[in-house]
């Protein structure tokens, strides 16, 4: 019975409440996204292409959760992407609304259209904030759950 008693106050104590702030924690705002999209925008400007998409494609400060850093240029190829390294190099659909949505993003602004999310593998609505660098875009999103 003693053993039972420790174990039920251990879950209850340690393990349960640390569950509980992680599934909290787990989805992120678009304000948190907002603000990611611009630090990586000036760290971009500050640090020079190469630099920043490697950190970038490296998570790190970079990746949050479910927030992630992406550059795409004016061409519509994917320069680096915190969640898709398969991507990198590669042209984006230029005939979806949500690439044309991205592209036509003049200084910066908000995209909303719908993806499937890392975290969960499910299709959701989602409102990603893109800042203009010269002819590249730097974007970060929030998932709706």
């Amino acid at each position: 019975m003693r053993p039972f008693l420790i174990l039920t106050l251990f879950l209850s104590a340690v393990v349960l409440p640390g569950g509980l702030l992680l599934a909290e924690s787990k989805h992120a705002t678009k304000e948190e996204a907002q603000a990611m999209a611009t630090k990586a925008a000036d760290f971009l400007q500050k640090e020079g292409p190469d630099k920043a998409f490697a950190a970038f494609n490296a998570g790190g400060d970079w990746r949050d959760g479910d927030l992630y850093v992406f550059v795409i240029d004016k061409t519509g190829t994917w320069r680096s992407h915190g969640a898709r390294p398969e991507v990198i190099g590669t042209k984006a659909d230029l005939d979806k609304r949500v690439i044309k949505e991205i592209l036509a993003i003049d200084k910066n602004g908000w995209v909303d259209y719908k993806l499937m999310s890392p975290a969960d593998n499910q299709v959701h609505d989602k409102s990603t904030y893109l800042v203009r660098v010269g002819d590249l875009l730097v974007g970060v999103g929030a998932y709706k759950y």
